[in-house]
């Protein structure tokens, strides 16, 4: 009961901490961000709904998503300061108070844009929202546009050129103390292997894409937390707060990278701590605490929607997931394919990379691993397998989306190299580097 009671509490606290502090950032009035909106408007006109960015060690140019990001700085101006608990839970667009003339209600599929359009359009959106030239808006109530919390304040002082920039410094110096920490707690192959992950996913070019920043933040720096609190915190209960915050910031991108690549961190710092059953069990408490958490938490946005508002939010959004999990066109071959196409070539040299770091690694160092039996390495090739799991299930986004979607597998890239990694310290080969050296 005291276990149970912890979680509700947890769970209360944070809902109450998300609905405060969206409201508080609601009433700054939209006024205090127009001109940074209004740049970030012609900015991204000037880029188009889908920015092409040139990515060198790719050879090609990928694209990243000025569409959700035009959509998430036309939530932030839409904001009602008046009225902010209303704006904070309707999460309306192309809302201009005493103009707007049609408001329509979230419902099944994707997000319309207002009539005028042929298709299509939120950078449009955005651009005449500033200059007064839409009647059209539209609640997105689905999600928690929980973002919103950090956009907002920081659309009073700066456009999206300059965010970009300061995400790109964050996520920068993140990433260093994530490797410090890494080599420190396991050793310099694991930190690499989580830097080869980040980098073959375009990690240093998120700054693009406001979108999808949001999971990595919270993978980091969650597993930072769990580096540096090994032995003080309950990994448990972490996970269903990585979970519930997982779901009030992110707009359903890649949410499994905050379980991966944190649940990563845990097993190799947590090996040899435990008996194989032991370890399959806490490997589950894990994986389930995340998924209450991330589940409870939008669960709890749709029914606190249709007890003030009266939206039947519930119902479209059990809708809206058969309506994600399905792609009568396609099989799950290809949504599985079309994700892969953008990481085949780096598994392969992931794969080499880590090879001959790990032969040479072995070879200055000597084996200094605990042995490996082919059960202990189950829970890092369930971690390897989830993306693909998740492309299989969640076959229309995984499809209209694997410009972005994709990036799941990073987790199967770390996870895989982490277990040839493994095996190779484990094998024979390095009895025999040891006897050379002592000889």
């Amino acid at each position: 009961m005291k276990t149970v009671l912890k979680y509700i509490i947890t769970y209360a606290i944070l809902i109450i901490f998300f609905v405060i502090s969206l409201t508080i950032v609601s009433i700054i009035p939209s006024s205090y961000i127009y001109e940074n909106v209004k740049e970030s408007a012609e900015t991204l006109y000037s880029e188009g709904n889908r920015k092409i960015v040139n990515i060198p060690y790719r050879n090609c140019d990928m694209q990243f998503d000025n569409y959700t990001d035009a959509l998430m700085i036309n939530t932030a101006y839409s904001i009602d300061n008046s009225n902010p608990v209303e704006s904070v839970f309707l999460a309306r667009k192309n809302y201009i108070k005493e103009k707007t003339k049609i408001i329509e209600q979230d419902n099944v599929g994707e997000l319309k844009s207002a009539s005028k359009y042929e298709k299509h359009n939120e950078v449009g959106e955005l651009v005449d929202l500033v200059n007064s030239d839409i009647d059209e808006s539209f609640e997105y109530a689905r999600y928690w546009h929980g973002y919103l919390i950090l956009l907002r304040p920081m659309l009073v002082l700066f456009n999206i050129n300059e965010i970009r920039t300061i995400i790109f410094i964050i996520i920068f110096i993140l990433l260093l103390i994530f490797f410090y920490l890494l080599q420190k707690n396991t050793n310099v192959i694991i930190g690499l292997l989580f830097t080869i992950g980040l980098f073959c996913v375009e990690y240093f070019y998120l700054g693009y894409t406001l979108q999808g920043i949001s999971v990595f933040l919270i993978a980091i720096i969650s597993s930072i937390i769990i580096l540096m609190k090994n032995k003080k915190i309950n990994n448990t209960l972490l996970f269903f707060i990585i979970g519930m915050l997982t779901n009030f910031f992110d707009f359903f991108t890649v949410p499994i990278i905050t379980l991966g690549i944190p649940l990563l961190v845990v097993l190799l710092l947590k090996e040899g701590e435990y008996s194989f059953k032991k370890s399959i069990i806490e490997f589950v408490k894990h994986v389930l605490a995340w998924i209450a958490g991330y589940t409870i938490t939008w669960f709890t946005k749709w029914l606190l929607v249709d007890i003030i508002f009266r939206r039947d939010l519930i119902k479209i959004a059990f809708e809206q997931i058969g309506f994600r999990s399905t792609a009568t066109k396609y099989t799950i071959l290809d949504a599985i394919g079309q994700n892969l196409k953008y990481e085949d070539k780096f598994i392969i040299i992931s794969i080499i990379l880590n090879m001959i770091m790990s032969v040479i690694y072995l070879f200055i160092k000597g084996s200094k691993e605990n042995k490996y039996t082919a059960l202990e390495i189950i829970p890092y090739m369930l971690i390897a397998i989830a993306p693909y799991v998740w492309y299989a299930v969640i076959k229309n986004h995984s499809i209209e989306h694997a410009f972005f979607t994709y990036r799941n597998q990073v987790i199967s890239i770390i996870g895989l190299n982490i277990i040839i990694h493994k095996l190779i310290m484990n094998a024979k080969i390095g009895e025999r580097f040891q006897i050379r050296k002592n000889s």
